[in-house]
């Protein structure tokens, strides 16, 4: 029901949009292309800047381009591997990955993720979008390929940014220039994944200036009718000691729930005060005790800013800039002909760089044919086995 509901919402959205757009003329004003769950806003404000950048520094963009042409072939042979990895381990008794889900995934907000999830995601596509268009862009007006327009894509609730070269001269330049262009939108994005790891591996020396030490738990949901609420504890409220055990860490207060049974008095001294709580029955396990908290574990703030639930959000939001970045780039690296960079690279260097223009031919059809095979075989074998498995 809440699917039906929230595309009934975008539906009602976007038809405003449209009556509004062709009402105002915004497709003749403009060069806009408006449609029903579709907007294509094209503007030629940018081309200056992009044409001025890449003239003062093409060496720089050109050597971009030529390195970003190894990456992307790496890049396309890691991804069909790990690709082809994931399908076999799929199959596999015992599994690696066992992810009890697809392995890869459409990102439909409202349907297979949540909208609180979807909000994680909106720096991270913005900081992977613009550098792949404006890579795209500076390197092929370094080449010598004029821009036509820049803009933004709206797709009923996905968005983008494009930046479109003059498809005629691109096709007449050289083989060279049509691999630097179509490579290196890949190689900002790998970049951004790169710096990303450290970020993330080093995110507690980065939050240290700024909070303490773990201890404590944090609580970060309260389930309605639970013990927790019946004693009025919301989010935001630290959980210290229960009973004598000191709650720690987040794993420490794992551990000791799973130990208790329903009914159990439990002593706990919390940032509101010392409780006394009565467990209910866990909804999975009737052995076991249930207090009905979601938590994580608590670094009190140096400073009243940013607060008590800044490390999660920060952790969240790089654990969505890796998976976007890393994601975005094996994506696009795979050969899915008319849709990818990965497929415009390879067969502008075979059909130019092999003799044999069939057996260049067979190679690119071939490849062409496992990357879809792979790609569509890792999304629905998932969803046959474990069903529809939404995210957040």
């Amino acid at each position: 029901m809440d699917i039906w509901y929230t595309l009934l919402i975008l539906a009602v959205a976007w038809f405003i949009v449209y009556i509004v757009a062709k009402y105002l003329k915004l497709d003749e004003k403009y060069n806009w292309t408006i449609g029903p769950l579709f907007l294509l806003m094209r503007t030629k404000r940018f081309n200056n800047f992009i044409k001025k950048v890449a003239k003062k520094y093409a060496r720089f963009w050109r050597l971009t381009g030529n390195i970003s042409i190894f990456v992307g072939f790496v890049l396309m042979f890691v991804s069909l591997g790990l690709f082809l990895y994931t399908l076999i381990d799929f199959f596999l008794p015992n599994p690696v990955l066992n992810t009890g889900g697809a392995a890869v995934g459409l990102i439909i907000p409202g349907v297979t993720i949540s909208f609180k999830t979807f909000l994680y995601l909106i720096i991270p596509l913005i900081l992977v979008m613009i550098p792949h268009e404006f890579a795209h862009g500076v390197v092929s007006h370094a080449d010598g390929v004029e821009l036509k327009s820049t803009g933004l894509l709206f797709f009923a609730v996905f968005f983008g940014a494009f930046v479109e070269p003059d498809e005629q001269a691109l096709m007449k330049s050289s083989a060279l220039t049509k691999m630097r262009t179509f490579a290196v939108g890949m190689f900002p994005n790998f970049i951004l994944g790169l710096l990303t790891i450290p970020v993330l591996l080093f995110s507690s020396n980065i939050l240290a200036p700024f909070y303490h030490s773990p201890d404590g738990v944090l609580i970060f949901e309260v389930v309605d009718d639970s013990p927790a609420s019946a004693v009025g504890w919301e989010k935001g409220t630290v959980m210290f000691d229960m009973n004598d055990t000191h709650l720690a860490n987040g794993e420490v207060f794992s551990n000791y729930i799973m130990n208790t049974h329903p009914n159990d008095l439990i002593v706990v001294n919390t940032s509101d005060g010392i409780f006394d709580v009565y467990l209910g029955t866990n909804p999975q396990n009737e052995s076991m005790g249930f207090l009905g908290v979601q938590t994580l574990t608590y670094q009190a703030p140096k400073f009243a800013f940013p607060g008590k639930f800044f490390p999660f959000y920060f952790a969240q939001q790089t654990m969505w800039m890796l998976v976007v970045s890393f994601g975005s780039v094996l994506f696009n690296a795979l050969p899915i002909p008319f849709l990818l960079d990965g497929d415009k690279l390879l067969t502008s260097f075979l059909s130019h760089y092999m003799k044999n223009k069939k057996a260049a031919y067979v190679i690119i059809s071939v490849l062409r044919f496992l990357a879809v095979l792979l790609f569509l075989a890792n999304l629905i074998l998932p969803l046959v086995r474990y069903g529809f498995v939404p995210i957040g």
